[in-house]
């Protein structure tokens, strides 16, 4: 873990790893998606100019949802926190270095802006969605190594004993530092005897690596969006795609997530992220199967 880079000089304030990772992930997918815009209909400059508006709500959107599901935690047990380089408290909202964004508020933040955007200029929606949305899961690749620097979204522990040492069943099993938000986190919810090795050797058990797959999953989503992209039916479809596919492995791994913070519609068996991703997963192929079949019917139209 390296959850902060550098000192920023004069000023001594620390550059977090977890913001920068966002900050150049969504460097990136602004980049793909102007090459994008520039490909498909020359649409590079609106894409430029929404970029900054994707920025905000995406923040506010992925803000807003995890205090709300953690708005016991924000607003009566830890109001206020402090910034020691500052020597001042300020509410814990506005904390995001420690964590605390939720995805798919992120998504939610950014889709909003994007229709806001697009009616305002009079653009054709959903060939615009096509293009924008592979960035997505490229930028969101990046936010979930940042993860990895910051401690959050951890997964469950994996390991059994061998000879009185702690073995992981898994590759890549990740253990968090003392001072990590797993760590701190995982030491006020376990029972004694895991509390207890966390004391003595200064580290969590060996957990799933829940932020690196998720990490390699949404890499792979992006270049299948583009390869659909390349040979779509209609406008609407890649974005759909997104909208089925990210679900499914979201649901997935949400089975070997460990931080309870995320949530719960059913307790410890329906996380929030799962309960999205159904409606969201299901909405989406009922509108893909709606969209082909009108596409279908106007092509066979003009056949006739």
């Amino acid at each position: 873990m390296h959850p902060v880079i550098l000192e920023i000089p004069f000023i001594g304030l620390p550059l977090h790893t977890y913001g920068f990772m966002i900050v150049t992930g969504f460097i990136l997918g602004m980049l793909v998606c102007t090459r994008q815009g520039r490909r498909h209909g020359g649409y590079h400059e609106e894409v430029m100019d929404f970029g900054f508006w994707a920025l905000i709500g995406g923040m506010i959107g992925a803000r807003v949802v995890f205090i709300m599901v953690n708005a016991r935690e924000y607003f009566i047990e830890k109001p206020f926190v402090e910034v020691p380089q500052l020597g001042i408290k300020i509410p814990a909202v506005l904390a995001i270095w420690q964590g605390g964004l939720v995805f798919y508020g992120a998504a939610l933040g950014g889709f909003i802006a994007f229709v806001i955007y697009a009616k305002k200029r009079n653009l054709p929606m959903l060939k615009m969605a096509d293009m924008l949305i592979p960035a997505l899961p490229l930028a969101h690749a990046f936010g979930r190594m940042g993860c990895v620097a910051a401690g959050c979204c951890w997964g469950d522990a994996f390991y059994h004993m061998h000879e009185g040492k702690v073995v992981a069943d898994i590759p890549l099993a990740m253990r968090f530092p003392e001072g990590s938000l797993a760590y701190g986190s995982l030491l006020r919810t376990e029972n004694p005897e895991v509390v207890g090795y966390m004391k003595e050797v200064g580290h969590t058990l060996p957990l799933f690596p829940s932020q690196i797959m998720e990490a390699f999953g949404v890499l792979a989503i992006f270049f299948f969006l583009n390869w659909v992209l390349s040979r779509k039916w209609f406008h609407g479809q890649v974005l759909l795609t997104y909208a089925i596919v990210y679900p499914i492995l979201r649901s997935t791994l949400e089975f070997f997530r460990g931080d309870a913070g995320r949530g719960y519609v059913i307790d410890g068996v329906l996380s929030t992220s799962q309960f999205i991703s159904i409606l969201v997963a299901s909405a989406s192929l009922i509108t893909l199967f709606v969209l082909r079949k009108k596409q279908k019917a106007a092509a066979d139209q003009m056949v006739a």
